[in-house]
């Protein structure tokens, strides 16, 4: 017999053989000897062998046959001593031993198999633990199966169901959608989903903990350079485009505990940048002082770093909130000036290049942009070109049309979105008497289009409320007004071709500066188109011999200004024009890399997406749609929190802890590579080529208005 415990020399049935079937097993396993042992004291069965004691002391006593069987098992000594055998008692040993696993294994069999019977009951009457094993079973059948959080939840609900409230434990993951949810859905919606599944997700409090824990708070005018450089070492990013954008708020003041300084009066300026915990004190008469004699913030002033987007990197990282506080109108240009290089200098020693800022379109920034470009106009006192950081072009000397400098410290350009609301205003405005050549340009022209029998809705599109000057911001308007029906419609009037070539303009202005998919010689094109009609039309309107002669010299300039778009808006399309081309030379000269000609991410649009997006958490039953700039702040943290989890999701390894968030139609298309694919031929652009391209474009689209024998007359095109 096998000396090891091997249980499967044993019979399934061996606790149930009785009489010869169980002495013929009994022979087989532990021989002769032993059997007939059992068979002379009728032990018959494997219960009845187990519960014996001891087998031998029948051999105490005297009889026939056991006398027999004694001299069988055991020797005798020549002074009549009797000495078992030792074979006997080993397979003796070793029978009980074989038993006695037998019986622990199939007892421990049987317990499985009443476990296994509980489970399948339990899951056969709980529909969802059916549902939830069958979704296990096909996920581990699924090859190349996509992970996702879901497992990860489930298993948190799983394992706190059988804790007590007080130890439920939550993963890394699951804080993180926790939080998310929180800040996108706000405490009502997240307190009505943990009451209902309370053992997913962790309590408000211990939300607040981990946002007051982030080191993402954002104090009332401090610059988070220190954060900024930890952002793009991790998405390791060197070059960005700062913007800037002032909405208004509510003016109250609230006092913050943790600086122990109240907030909500008008931040003071020195050399233009914002003192921050100015208004902190511990005397009351100071704070009546302050009261009385300090400004209440009207406006919210906030910095947006967007970095450039990373080297074979689809995903465009999000803009970076870099400092917020309350302001009044009143500061100048040169603050504005003296803010950017602020900026600039601070980012430059976190080794981050600052290659511009971006605006709305407002006059005292437009007069910063110029100041720094050097576009006709001049700072003496300051030369911020010679700046040992500034760029430098070889050639541009030679183009007569090109007025910037070789070498630019700072780049900018307006936002394209503003532009083109300037440019529908101007249209819709009632002051303003648009005039290019022989034509005029009126907003009348489109009226007659919705009023006119002749068409329908379907062919233009349009109704009265898109022509309505009130709604100065409204951009899809913009887009209506300049679609290729309406072109279509204006180009074969005989006294609308005016319109046509204003809301031509208006058109390219889209995706030469707002659109993702634009190619870059196709962005360059339609800026210096835009341009060079734009000086046809100013020069035309200064050499046209207007009405009213007897007006001053000043009247006469205010009333040719009436026949033209806004000087800010001319000089926005200016400026961008000679931006984009300095750009791309810098790309082409090797000190700029490729990702920054991505100039659709260069606007102030990050300034009023965060606007937007804090105004958003006010919650569901909230009525006050503005905010405090302590509100702000407060807000701007958790979106801080937000954002950076969505980043953290970009490197995330392990599938079963990314989370997923939506994606704005408007942005499914943002990480198209056929985006970054327009940029890979920048060495081979002809840009003379392209320029006199656009100034042909432009030739073409004046030719009906017969302004071009008169301009050539006065030299005007060269």
């Amino acid at each position: 017999m096998n000396s090891k415990c091997d249980t499967s020399v044993l019979p399934n049935n061996i606790f149930s053989l009785q009489g010869d079937e169980f002495f013929r097993c009994i022979e087989q396993l532990a021989g002769g000897m032993l059997c007939a042992i059992l068979k002379i004291q009728l032990i018959d069965s494997t219960q009845a062998l187990m519960n014996s004691t001891d087998l031998f002391d029948i051999f105490l006593y005297n009889s026939p046959k056991i006398n027999c069987l004694r001299d069988k098992v055991y020797f005798r000594t020549e002074n009549g001593d009797y000495i078992l055998k030792s074979g006997i008692t080993t397979n003796l040993s070793l029978l009980r031993n074989l038993l006695n696993a037998k019986k622990e294994e199939q007892q421990n069999s049987h317990y499985n198999q009443q476990q296994e019977q509980i489970s399948i009951n339990l899951i056969n009457n709980n529909p969802m633990l059916k549902s939830l094993f069958r979704w296990y079973e096909q996920n581990e059948k699924v090859e190349n199966k996509e992970q996702t959080f879901l497992k990860t939840f489930i298993d948190t609900i799983t394992n706190n169901l059988t804790k007590s409230p007080n130890n439920y434990r939550y993963s890394e993951s699951v804080e993180q959608f926790a939080l998310s949810l929180y800040i996108l859905g706000g405490k009502m919606t997240y307190q009505f989903v943990r009451m209902n599944l309370s053992p997913a997700l962790p309590s408000v409090q211990t939300l607040d903990k981990l946002i007051s824990n982030d080191d993402s708070k954002i104090n009332e005018a401090q610059f988070r350079f220190d954060k900024l450089q930890e952002y793009f070492d991790r998405i390791n990013v060197k070059y960005a485009f700062g913007s800037e954008d002032c909405t208004g708020v509510i003016r109250r003041i609230n006092y913050d505990q943790q600086t122990n300084s109240f907030i909500g009066f008008a931040s003071p300026l020195i050399n233009g940048i914002p003192v921050a915990k100015h208004y902190q004190t511990n005397s009351f008469d100071q704070l009546k002082s302050w009261f009385s004699s300090s400004d209440k913030s009207p406006l919210l002033n906030i910095h947006m770093i967007q970095p450039l987007q990373p080297e074979n990197h689809l995903a465009v990282p999000a803009a970076f909130l870099l400092s917020g506080y309350g302001v009044v109108n009143t500061y100048t240009s040169m603050d504005i000036l003296r803010r950017w290089l602020f900026i600039f200098n601070n980012c430059l020693q976190k080794n981050i290049r600052i290659i511009g800022f971006s605006t709305d379109g407002d006059a005292k920034y437009m007069r910063a942009m110029r100041l720094v470009n050097g576009f006709f106009a001049s700072l003496p006192h300051f030369k911020l070109n010679e700046h040992q950081e500034a760029f430098d072009l070889k050639t541009t000397a030679k183009w007569s049309w090109f007025y910037l400098r070789n070498r630019q410290l700072l780049l900018f350009f307006q936002d394209g979105i503003h532009i083109v609301t300037k440019w529908r205003n101007r249209l819709l405005s009632s002051t303003a008497q648009l005039r290019f050549g022989r034509q005029d340009i009126s907003i009348e022209h489109l009226i007659d289009i919705i009023e006119d029998t002749n068409y329908s809705k379907l062919d233009h599109g349009l109704t009265r409320s898109d022509l309505n000057p009130k709604d100065r911001q409204n951009y899809n308007s913009c887009v209506k007004i300049a679609s290729d029906d309406i072109l279509s419609i204006l180009v074969d009037g005989t006294d609308t071709y005016g319109t046509f070539i204003y809301l031509q303009l208006l058109k390219m202005i889209t995706p030469t500066y707002v659109k993702k998919t634009t190619k870059i010689n196709e962005r360059l094109q339609s800026a210096w188109c835009i341009v060079f009609v734009c000086r046809m039309w100013w020069t035309w309107i200064q050499h046209k011999q207007f009405t009213s002669t007897t007006a001053s010299t000043t009247t006469k300039r205010n009333n040719k200004e009436k026949f033209f778009i806004t000087k800010t808006a001319y000089l926005s399309v200016e400026l961008n024009a000679h931006n984009l081309l300095y750009m791309i030379l810098l790309v082409k000269q090797r000190q700029l890399p490729k990702e920054a000609l991505n100039v659709y991410l260069f606007n102030s649009q990050h300034c009023e997406s965060m606007f937007r997006n804090t105004r958003s958490l006010s919650g569901t039953y909230s009525t006050i749609l503005n905010f405090t700039v302590a509100d702000f702040l407060r807000r701007s943290q958790k979106i801080s929190v937000l954002n950076r989890i969505k980043c953290e999701q970009l490197s995330q390894q392990d599938d079963n802890e990314r989370l997923s968030f939506p994606i704005h139609h408007k942005h499914n298309h943002d990480n198209h590579p056929s985006s970054i694919q327009n940029l890979d031929d920048i060495d081979q652009l002809d840009i003379e080529k392209i320029i006199s391209d656009a100034f042909n474009q432009a030739l073409q689209l004046t030719e009906r208005l017969q302004i071009s024998k008169l301009l050539k007359n006065m030299t005007s095109l060269n």
